[in-house]
């Protein structure tokens, strides 16, 4: 067992990663090599702050500057103290036998102890003590690679476990009021609890157990979601919990049960948040990863089948790494426990994700409306997201860098994300890289899930000073795998503004004509149509940044929809996504009248919208204000009925209300 924490039997997870995860296992080892030439690209599948330009020393160990900070982002420098190169050299020593990998380790976290001790200078550089806890993770798993090596002498043994002891020496004092609520205090802690456990200090595995219980408490919603609002983070802190647990119950350790119980929930907020592709979304400060095997993991600790059917059926390198292969046949054995409905709600957070199925093969949407969360949240409020067949329509433009730079500040605006301005302005002002100077209150609204369609809603008062209140409708008709989308502007007085609704589109080509906008991917194609008319809005394409990784920045497809308007103003899209080339779809406008009969309703009052497609068709009616009448139903075409969101389809007659 590595270190009597991980895998029972590292031969065994090498061989398996070789038969079964061999391009993980060959960017494992290519890693490793540019380690050995002291050439450092951050590349590992769960790197917080990725790299793409190889930053190269000499050969000699010494010629490293482990404070190095190239392009101004203190970011290097953090993640070359974090040392995840060591876990590549010690993979690559066991896929591999070369021993030259467990040579270079010996070498260079020699150099490490010997030329970086801890000082007051560097306690916010090579030696923050987030750095610190993850260290300890990244050194005890090389430690239980290398068992057996030449070239881990006893002597550096003792060295590298004297410097552990410092580290946790280190963070048993690195705790305030910070790392009681930011990932931080649980990736700090979970190192604490690790070199605890391998040095045999009671004292330091209790007082990071009760540190993470804490935190947990602190920073996970009843949701399950982690406070920070972005879904890489939330991962992060998962992965040190699950470790945690994981650790503890194969040395036989008590884990306080509030803090199981949390993990549990991290888990299923985490399957709730991903795409059918078992992908995260680019909300706030977060990459595109694949997050599965955190599911895999947290199936295999809990026996939850509701897990074991988010995350598919393979297990992943970091499975087998962790649970050792012996534990994939049980894995495979339990079974899948799917709801029985694809959509999922996290309303504590506000993030929504409606499905229409479970495979790669279905459509998604993403909506937010919810706080937001610490510096690494993003201002996104109303931000909506789609999908369909793996490929991503509607993207959020992601992260790209944390240095305070016109970049930074563009992709944290409302203008990067899928949502709406008024005015020109932006409901959330940014301030610097971590803080704004204004954040607009969420007023998080109602959602219903149908197997025939979903609902969500949302507002928020970003625009109050302007005396606008904004809010989103997204009604998702998933037969027809269409999304009516009605953003809603309401005023007190008769000041006329500008609105302006913007999409980012992801890799793809985009045409735009007369209001209508038509995407292509690889594997799917999409529809976005104004219904406002040439008239009523106008319809820009132009080309925006975006960032599904850090430290990468793309450019793709941005529509812009603008209209001015006084008094209740409304702006009404449709998205039609389809796997291949998309079908043809025809929505439009439609009176809506007192089913007792009179003029049309205005649209202040209600608006409807028939939608055509593939041989099917539906009417949505949506309501903006009361009616006051004693009783009293809507007509729009041949149907009719009551509520504020109703579908009527020729199935459906009588209308399905989605919200009252």
């Amino acid at each position: 067992m590595l270190n009597g924490f991980w895998c029972s039997d590292a031969a065994a997870a090498a061989a398996a990663c070789l038969a079964n995860r061999a391009e993980d296992a060959a960017r494992c080892i290519s890693i490793a090599d540019d380690v050995c030439a002291h050439r450092f690209t951050f590349r590992d599948h769960w790197e917080m702050e990725r790299t793409n330009i190889p930053v190269e020393f000499g050969p000699d160990e010494k010629e490293i500057d482990w404070a190095h900070i190239p392009a101004g982002d203190p970011e290097w420098l953090y993640a070359m103290n974090r040392h995840t190169g060591f876990v590549n050299l010690g993979k690559a020593w066991r896929y591999t036998g070369d021993e030259r990998y467990a040579k270079e380790f010996a070498r260079l976290i020699e150099d490490w102890i010997d030329r970086v001790p801890r000082t007051e200078e560097n306690s916010g550089s090579t030696w923050r003590s987030l750095e610190a806890g993850l260290r300890c993770e990244n050194w005890l798993r090389t430690l239980g690679l290398f068992a057996g090596s030449s070239a881990l002498t006893p002597a550096l043994q003792a060295k590298i476990e004297a410097c552990l002891a410092a580290h946790g020496e280190y963070l048993c004092r690195s705790h305030g009021l910070f790392q009681e609520l930011s990932n931080w205090g649980v990736l700090q802690d979970h190192g604490l609890f690790l070199v605890g456990s391998y040095l045999g200090r009671a004292d330091w595995c209790a007082l990071a157990l009760k540190r993470l219980d804490e935190t947990l408490h602190r920073s996970v919603l009843r949701d399950g979601s982690q406070w920070e609002q972005s879904p890489m983070y939330h991962c992060e802190v998962l992965h040190c919990a699950l470790d945690t647990v994981l650790v503890a119950r194969g040395r036989g350790a008590a884990v306080p049960e509030r803090l199981a119980e949390n993990t549990h929930r991290m888990c299923t907020a985490l399957a709730a948040w991903l795409t059918p592709a078992g992908r995260l979304v680019c909300q706030s400060d977060s990459d595109d990863l694949d997050a599965r095997d955190l599911l895999v993991t947290g199936a295999v600790l809990f026996a939850d089948g509701a897990l074991r059917a988010a995350a598919g059926g393979a297990f992943f390198e970091e499975n087998y790494w962790d649970l050792g292969p012996e534990a994939e046949p049980a894995y495979r054995a339990m079974p899948p426990v799917r709801p029985a409905l694809a959509s999922t709600a996290l309303p504590d957070s506000g993030n929504y994700l409606l499905r229409t199925g479970f495979g790669l093969e279905a459509g998604y949407l993403h909506f937010h409306c919810g706080f937001l969360g610490s510096g690494h949240g993003h201002a996104d409020l109303l931000h909506l997201g789609a999908g369909i067949c793996g490929e991503d329509v509607l993207i959020d433009s992601g992260r790209y860098t944390y240095v305070d730079s016109p970049i930074r500040a563009q992709l944290k605006s409302p203008a990067a994300h899928n949502t709406t301005r008024v005015d020109g302005q932006d409901f959330t002002r940014y301030q610097d890289s971590w803080a704004y100077s204004s954040a607009a209150w969420p007023l998080k609204g109602e959602h219903c899930f149908t197997p025939a369609a979903d609902t969500v809603y949302g507002m928020h008062l970003g625009y109050l000073e302007r005396g606008v209140v904004t809010g989103r409708r997204v009604v998702y008709l998933k037969a027809l795998n269409a999304a009516l989308v009605c953003d809603e502007f309401y005023t007190a007085d008769s000041a006329r503004h500008t609105y302006e609704a913007n999409f980012h589109f992801g890799p793809g080509e985009c045409h735009l004509e007369n209001g209508c906008l038509t995407w292509q991917g690889q594997r799917a194609g999409a529809v976005l149509q104004s219904l406002d008319g040439p008239d009523g809005a106008t319809c820009h394409l132009g080309r925006a940044p975006y960032s599904r990784q850090y430290n990468r920045l793309e450019e793709g497809d941005l529509l812009t929809v603008q209209a001015e308007g006084c008094g209740f103003f409304s702006l009404l899209h449709l998205l039609s996504m389809d796997a291949g080339a998309p079908q043809p779809v025809t929505a439009q406008r439609i009176p809506v009248f007192r089913a007792s009969g009179g003029d049309a309703l205005p649209r202040a009052v209600a608006e409807a919208v028939r939608i055509e497609k593939g041989g099917q068709s539906a009417v949505v009616l949506l309501c903006h204000a009361e009616l006051a009448h004693s009783v009293e139903q809507l007509r729009a075409g041949e149907y009719h009925g009551w509520g504020r969101v109703l579908v009527f389809t020729p199935e459906c007659p009588e209308g399905l209300c989605l919200a009252w």
